[in-house]
């Protein structure tokens, strides 16, 4: 009895942090996996007797299983566990990879990315859930924020590390190595994270309308992800033909410039920790287009080009952590969030899968110019609708109507500084029973 005493006293003051920190580790691991094929595309083409647009659909897949599938997988999280899924994703990733690393044929290695799709899709929709019910007030905007790093993150670990492994190990070796992190995060993640409490059955099935807000976000999250997935497809095609630069060369300015989307995220947790409204970071989104110009004009020096570039996927970043840390607050109930991050996802995604062939079309059309034209397009599209997004969630706010959600695990603090817990009626005391 006295042990279990202890326990509770030292897990009561467990921050936060050390669980959002852990789930964004897996959201990172799981992103490398995204980009884990263009490091290795021309010896996988090379081996495999791979087209161009069989390499392409096997890089894609992944995205394309969350463009389908993104609200399905919200609902079915709703009922699985965000907490369970979570590990899950992780391992099912680590598997598939195991799989592709041994694929003889397109068609093996295609079906192994898309089960790897399924468990990244997984990943990304418990992610946020798991946060979003770890925290509370401005430690949740901030995290949330945070987990909005994860995608650029994981893609410029993937780009940097993978460009020194993949010319010196086989292309199995590296997707092999790929599969261990998730693979090593999912046991970790079972022993680290507290369990989440079961979502009561009532409110499983929402009135009309409570996806209103989550729809707008997901539209906006569809419109800042096409420019930035675009912009770094578009930019090593620009940068070897017409700047004429190397491949490593290449492959190291579009690390950076993913890097850069890394730290726009991070600084928007870190000013939203701070107390910054979501609405004050959405007009540097007038940024983008016009950072545009220099990054995309040979006129310039390269230092200045991927500079520009390097600020246009830091605005777009900042922005895409500023949806995520507005979810909870754009549904009637933070029970919900899990089918609002399933929207997320799947609008995202859509917006990944047709980025790149619509400013490939762009540029063909009228060259290179049509990247800021674009950017003005999409990114002024998402721009608008996360500023109306972020402005009703701060009226719903001021009337005192934001989401009650579930009360943290038991020992978990929400912090300094964050809001009182409002917890959801508990219609029955079974429903506390863990998962």
């Amino acid at each position: 009895m006295r042990d279990r005493k202890r326990d509770s006293d030292r897990l009561v003051s467990t921050s936060p942090w050390k669980y959002v920190v852990a789930t964004w580790l897996a959201g990172v691991l799981a992103a490398v996996g995204l980009g884990a094929v263009s490091p290795a595309g021309s010896a996988l083409r090379s081996s495999l007797g791979l087209s161009a647009g069989e390499l392409a659909w096997a890089t894609s897949s992944i995205t394309a299983v969350s463009a389908v599938l993104g609200i399905p997988a919200g609902w079915w999280i709703l009922r699985f566990g965000a907490h369970r899924a979570l590990s899950w994703g992780l391992f099912v990733m680590a598997v598939a990879t195991a799989i592709s690393a041994t694929a003889g044929s397109w068609g093996l290695l295609l079906g192994s990315r898309v089960a790897e799709g399924v468990g990244y899709l997984l990943v990304f929709v418990a992610g946020p859930v798991v946060i979003t019910r770890m925290t509370q007030g401005g430690i949740r905007s901030a995290a949330l924020a945070l987990w909005g790093t994860c995608v650029p993150m994981g893609l410029a670990v993937a780009a940097a590390l993978g460009g020194v492994l993949a010319s010196q190990w086989t292309w199995n070796r590296w997707l092999a190595l790929t599969a261990l992190g998730p693979l090593i995060m999912a046991g970790a993640l079972t022993v680290v994270l507290p369990r989440l409490p079961r979502t009561p059955v009532q409110y499983l099935h929402p009135a009309v309308g409570t996806w209103n807000g989550a729809l707008r976000l997901g539209a906006a999250y569809g419109s800042l992800s096409l420019v930035g997935v675009a912009v770094v497809m578009v930019l090593p095609v620009f940068l070897t033909e017409h700047r004429e630069v190397t491949p490593t060369v290449a492959g190291t300015v579009v690390a950076l410039v993913c890097l850069g989307s890394a730290i726009g995220g991070l600084a928007a947790s870190w000013l939203l920790r701070r107390g910054w409204a979501l609405s004050s970071l959405v007009p540097l989104g007038a940024l983008m287009p016009v950072a545009c110009l220099p990054a995309f004009s040979a006129e310039f020096p390269l230092a200045v080009s991927g500079a520009a570039a390097t600020l246009v996927l830091l605005v777009d970043g900042l922005l895409i952590s500023a949806v995520f840390a507005s979810v909870p607050a754009a549904v009637s109930r933070a029970e919900h969030v899990d089918v609002a991050n399933g929207i997320l996802n799947q609008l995202g995604s859509v917006g990944m899968l047709i980025g790149p062939p619509v400013f490939g079309l762009a540029v063909a059309a009228a060259g290179w110019g049509a990247v800021a034209a674009a950017t003005f397009v999409f990114g002024g599209l998402g721009t608008v609708l996360l500023l109306k997004g972020a402005r009703t969630s701060a009226t719903c706010t001021a009337h005192g109507v934001s989401p009650s959600l579930d009360a943290p695990p038991d020992g978990v603090d929400v912090g300094e500084g964050s809001e009182p817990l409002r917890k959801a009626p508990d219609v029955s005391k079974p429903n506390r029973n863990r998962i």
